[in-house]
């Protein structure tokens, strides 16, 4: 029977060393010849962070193929499926850390306010020209540098370097055009899709992602569709169709009914009419043509 789709963690690439537990700096060809298996398609609880200094190829995240070139640099949150197929020249760094390790004891996640992890919006790949890149590069290196000879106030250390290759990143990403008369993308909205992110299983209504941002369900309408081009219902359901579609896609040991109680269909016919009203055709379908 097909094997379930793994979501590896950080310590399934490296000892879970001390000062360094949450966060793995790794060359990327090392990391493919020590880790074959990273080839096939497959989640992660943690972000992700490759960028690409020579090669080629294409990566896969959650059906969208892109192109991999140098210049390029790639961002997952966690719950992404992706794989790549590279050429066998291709030269670069991974870099992996959890929220926890970004947010050392502070109690706001605001890795969503960087535009290239707001998913809704942003496509999750930079394609930029080398010397534009050259300071990432160099804070990639410091950070591969330092975490490589473990020493005192380490974490702190690699904490720093990585706010600042994320800010350096997010002033090189290409952002969409604001209005004028916008602002800019709402905090409210980085919340809303790490709520989402959470919840979208329970089936909550929009009412309870209104109220747990103290927003009336109106007004945070009013923000998905001057933002997103999108209602808030719609988010929703586009968010458990893109589960949906993982499951089908990548747990061929589930059948449909199974695929539809872990989505939180109780009704597996439901479930089916569901999904061909948002995609056009049935689970079965969608499935069979791969």
């Amino acid at each position: 029977m097909p094997q379930k789709l793994p979501v590896y963690r950080i310590p399934d690439f490296t000892p879970a060393r001390g000062l360094t537990r949450g966060i793995h700096v790794a060359d990327l060809q090392a990391h493919r010849q020590r880790h074959a298996f990273v080839q096939a398609p497959h989640k992660h609880d943690f972000y992700l962070l490759l960028s690409v200094r020579n090669g080629q190829g294409t990566h896969t995240i959650d059906f969208t193929q892109y192109a991999v070139k140098p210049g390029s640099v790639f961002f997952l949150t966690p719950g992404q499926v992706h794989a790549w197929d590279l050429s066998p020249g291709t030269e670069g760094t991974l870099l992996f850390f959890s929220p926890e390790f970004y947010r050392g004891g502070r109690e706001t996640d605001t890795l969503r306010q960087f535009p290239y992890f707001q998913t809704w919006q942003h496509p999750p790949v930079l394609y930029a020209p080398a010397d534009a890149l050259l300071p990432v590069e160099q804070l990639l290196h410091q950070l591969q540098q330092e975490y490589a000879h473990p020493a005192s106030f380490q974490t702190n250390a690699l904490r720093a370097y990585l706010e600042l290759l994320l800010i350096q990143l997010a002033r090189l990403y290409p952002t969409a055009p604001v209005a004028p008369e916008e602002n800019s993308w709402p905090f409210q909205l980085y919340q809303l899709e790490t709520l989402v992110e959470k919840h979208y299983l329970e089936h909550q209504p929009t009412s309870f992602y209104a109220n747990a941002l103290h927003l009336s369900p109106k007004y945070l309408n009013e923000l998905c569709k001057l933002n997103l081009g999108k209602t808030t219902t719609y988010l929703l359901q586009e968010r458990l169709v893109l589960e949906a579609k993982r499951l089908l896609t990548h747990s061929p040991h589930l059948n449909i009914a199974q695929v539809a109680q872990a989505l939180g269909f109780e009704d597996n016919s439901y479930f089916g009419r569901f999904f061909k009203k948002q995609v056009g055709v049935t689970p079965e379908q969608f499935r069979h043509r791969g």
